[in-house]
């Protein structure tokens, strides 16, 4: 089979013309590169770690204000707590008579009969200011709930004795002698309305109108109650636990 020369020739050019065409492929085409796996891995990992010191950063910044924020709340509870105690203190100083107690009250004054022998006095004498007339006084007011009261300058509190010694009273272990002033912080009005009660004081107040005791009363708008200079009873006080 013959083929002519255009048979040839169109042959030739097809064939020119692939082999072009094959060759300008292979100059454009990229040759793939090696795998960027392991370089990724590495770049994810240092990414991983920034975030866990930055997140451990943050933590520590918290911690540090949340410790702060204690150490506040406990200081200031402690100032809260020593407020209290001190607080409960000067109450069980007041309620003991270990401060100085100020306020409206009133005193009473008791005196022996003008009439009677000072140099002469018998201790069944009527004209008198007995101990027991004082106790019940002292009592009446504590029934009135008066605050606190003193006797000629010494304090009287719960376990303060009032008792005889010949012709003197004996009260916190100091002698006092008449005229008896009482004073008191409490409400006057009221301790009046008791006193004219019947019965209230009755044998003192027959003593005051046949006798002569002399008894008064008056109101005081300022009244200052030393604080107790007598001894304690420790029979009952124990040591508190640390």
């Amino acid at each position: 089979m013959k083929i002519n020369r255009n048979s040839l020739k169109y042959i030739t050019v097809i064939a020119g013309i692939l082999v072009g065409v094959l060759v300008m492929a292979q100059f454009r085409t990229v040759t793939p590169l090696a795998s960027s796996y392991p370089i990724d891995q590495i770049e994810a990992q240092k990414d991983l770690i920034k975030s866990y010191i930055d997140d451990e950063a943050v933590l520590k910044s918290r911690i540090g204000t949340l410790r702060e924020k204690i150490n506040t709340s406990l200081e200031q509870n402690k100032l809260v707590s020593q407020t209290s105690n001190l607080e409960n203190l000067n109450i069980l100083k007041e309620e003991i008579g270990l401060t100085e107690l100020k306020g409206q009250g009133f005193k009473i004054e008791l005196d022996d009969s003008p009439f009677i022998d000072r140099d002469n006095i018998s201790p069944e004498e009527a004209g008198i200011v007995f101990a027991a007339d004082i106790r019940d006084i002292v009592n009446l007011l504590r029934a009135n709930n008066v605050e606190g009261l003193a006797i000629n300058d010494q304090r009287v509190i719960a376990t303060s004795s009032i008792t005889s010694v010949g012709n003197t009273v004996l009260i916190n272990n100091s002698n006092l002698t008449p005229p008896f002033t009482i004073t008191t912080i409490g409400d006057y009005g009221s301790f009046v309305i008791r006193l004219s009660e019947q019965g209230t004081l009755a044998d003192l107040q027959k003593r005051v109108k046949e006798n002569g005791i002399q008894f008064r009363i008056d109101s005081l708008n300022h009244v200052i109650l030393p604080i107790y200079n007598g001894q304690f009873r420790l029979k009952f006080i124990n040591a508190a636990n640390e």
